[in-house]
Formats: structure tokens, C-alpha cells, sequence
């Protein structure tokens, strides 16, 4: 029995292993994608199915299975729609292979356990005490279904002592499994999304920056487009930082970002480079067009009023920036950030608060 018990948790642990691995990308809004619920739910019906197929014999005449923990972990998870998708595929299985007495008892064990998770799921948040009150109203009418079967005896109670701690460690197993996963799955997917995204602004990164310009390189080659960068600079920033400190500073920065986002066209790749360098890469646009729209952008910015201190104070911050543009400018895509550092070198240089533009020799 202990043989077979283990043989099941690993069918149940490989199978929301691979589950978890395949399906990373759309775990996380299964409630509120349909199509999502009708897919976990077939795939927990196939589990039902295949713990069903390695029973766990109790005696010479006696087997029983785990078919209700995929319903279990499904309605958990998923809702209403993957308990039904789920409990139905169990339950029209379990006919094809005959039709009598314990078939409708299965039957009625199965809709039972998935009506009473459901309900359950419902009434009560914290996941251990949902997986417990579940546990025990499955395990409450499966006595049920096996009082309408066989007799009280020495067999029933043996019977019942081992359902009952299987289920309960196999369904404990399961959820915890299950949770694990996707913690893990989501901590995965949020530093991936961190390593490409700026964390205090929410723009793209260098690394995100680096991959736009490639990517822009060979489009921009084999179609024979412009591509413009303008980097900016907020002007005398260490001194806003110096003055009202480092979390007053970055309400500036968050502002900023969320300026020029409004303010890039739609197809514009807005970065933060790092401390107080912003950049916006436009393709198709020629550089007088950049132009224009560094000049919009620096002219916004001075008009601009940001809030500190808790909105108590207002601020306005000035930007420097520098425009290159290929191939205007730069023979090579690779050149344009070293061609336009040169210009907002000059800008910071001339006066600040300016746009200027990349100029040969």
C-alpha cells in the first residue's frame, strides 16, 4: 500500500511539475481567463483518470484513489468552470468502464466532493483551513458513499482509517506543491520582468535599450529607415537630491518617466539609462522630426510643475538633451548613443535647459 501511496504522490508531483513548467506564462489569471479554466480543468480530468488507473489496493477486494485531488487543487485554483470541466471527465470516464451500483456512487462521491469544494472555496480564505474543511467533507461523504456499499465491519473501518490519512496527506501534499510552484513561477517572472524593466520608473532598462538598438539595426538597414535617439539629463539633479533628499528625488524621477511615456509616439522605445539619463529611441523618424520632438519634450518639462513632500511643495526641473540620427549622423546604429552623448555634452555645456543636435567635425 505505502508502495502504491508513493507511486501516486509522484504521478501527482511530476504532473503539476510539468504542468507548472508549460503553462508558465498563464498561470496567474486562470480566474479570469475562460478559456485558461476549460484547460486546467481537462487537464485535471486526465489526472483524475490516470490516478484511477493506479489505484491504491487496500486488500484482495478492495482499491481506492485520488481522483478527487485534481478536483480539489482546481477548485482552489481555478474556480468553478475547472471543478465541473474536471469532475466531468471523471465522471463520464468512470461509466465507460460499466455501468452499476458503484458507478453511481462514484458518481455521487465525485459531484459531491466537487459541489462541497466549490462551496467551501467560497466561504473560507486562508488556504490550509479551505484544504482542510475540503478534506474532511470529501472524506465525510466517500464514508457515506462506502456505508450505501458495504457493510459496517472490521473491513469498513479499516477501510475508512486508510482513505482518510491518504487523502488528507496526499491532498496536503498537493496544495503545498501547488502553492510552491506558483510562488516560485511568479518570483521567476517578476525578476525576468525586472531585469528589463527599471524598477523605480517602470520603463525599459539599458539592457532593454541595448536590445531595441539592435533589434532597430538591421530593420533599419534592410529597410532603409531613419532611427533617432535623443538622451536627456535632468539638470542639476544631485543638487534636488542634496536639497530634499534621495525619495523627493525619485517622485522626480517617476514623474519624469511618466512624461515622456505621454509624450513619446507610440511606436518609441523611453528608457532609463541610469541615474538621471532618460533616452528615447524613435524609429522612422528623421532628425529633424527628433528634433521637434525634443523640443517639445524639453519645452513640457520647464512648464511642467512636479509635486513633494507629500504634494505640499512644487518644483520644476529643467532637461538637457542631445539628438543623433541615423544614418544623418551616424553611419552605424551602434554609434548613434556616442553621437548624441556628444550633443548633450554640448547642451549642458551652452547653457542647459536646451536641445541640441549632433554636428559633424
Amino acid at each position: 500500500m505505502l508502495k502504491e501511496l508513493f507511486v501516486n504522490l509522484t504521478i501527482l508531483m511530476s504532473f503539476l511539475f510539468l504542468y507548472h513548467q508549460l503553462f508558465r506564462q498563464g498561470l496567474y489569471a486562470v480566474k479570469r481567463n475562460r478559456l485558461n479554466q476549460l484547460l486546467v480543468g481537462i487537464l485535471a480530468g486526465l489526472l483524475g483518470i490516470i490516478l484511477m488507473l493506479f489505484s491504491i489496493r487496500i486488500n484482495d477486494t478492495t482499491l481506492i484513489d485520488l481522483r478527487h485531488i485534481p478536483i480539489l487543487l482546481v477548485t482552489i485554483f481555478g474556480g468553478w468552470i475547472p471543478m465541473m470541466v474536471s469532475s466531468l471527465i471523471i465522471v463520464c470516464i468512470r461509466f465507460l468502464l460499466g455501468i452499476g451500483l458503484s458507478t453511481f456512487l462514484n458518481v455521487l462521491f465525485i459531484v459531491g466532493s466537487g459541489l462541497a469544494f466549490y462551496y467551501i472555496s467560497k466561504k473560507i480564505d486562508h488556504i490550509w483551513w479551505l484544504t482542510a474543511t475540503a478534506l474532511f467533507v470529501s472524506n465525510v461523504i466517500f464514508s457515506v458513499v462506502m456505508f450505501l456499499s458495504i457493510p459496517i465491519n472490521s473491513i469498513y473501518r479499516e477501510l475508512l482509517i486508510i482513505y482518510w490519512f491518504i487523502s488528507f496527506v496526499s491532498g496536503f501534499i498537493a496544495v503545498y506543491m501547488n502553492n510552491y510552484l506558483r510562488k516560485t513561477n511568479q518570483l521567476f517572472k517578476e525578476y525576468r520582468r525586472n531585469s528589463y524593466t527599471d524598477s523605480l520608473t517602470g520603463l525599459n532598462n539599458v539592457r532593454s535599450f541595448d536590445i531595441a538598438i539592435n533589434q532597430l539595426q538591421q530593420k533599419a538597414k534592410k529597410k532603409n529607415q531613419h532611427v533617432s535617439l535623443m538622451i536627456m539629463d535632468i539638470d542639476f539633479f544631485k543638487h534636488i537630491n542634496d536639497t530634499y533628499g534621495h525619495p523627493e528625488g525619485d517622485t522626480i524621477l517617476r514623474g519624469v518617466a511618466h512624461e515622456l511615456q505621454e509624450l513619446a509616439g507610440k511606436d518609441d522605445v523611453v528608457s532609463r539609462n541610469g541615474g538621471e539619463e532618460f533616452t528615447i529611441i524613435a524609429p522612422a523618424k528623421s532628425h529633424q522630426e527628433a528634433m521637434v520632438l525634443a523640443e517639445k519634450v524639453r519645452s513640457n518639462m520647464e512648464q511642467n510643475v512636479f509635486y513633494i513632500k507629500d504634494g505640499l511643495q512644487e518644483l520644476t526641473i529643467t532637461l538637457s538633451i542631445g539628438v543623433a540620427t541615423y544614418p544623418e549622423q551616424a553611419e552605424e546604429i551602434n554609434d548613434l548613443y556616442h553621437k548624441a552623448d556628444e550633443a548633450l555634452y554640448e547642451a549642458k555645456h551652452t547653457g542647459r535647459n536646451r536641445v541640441c543636435g549632433y554636428r559633424k567635425g
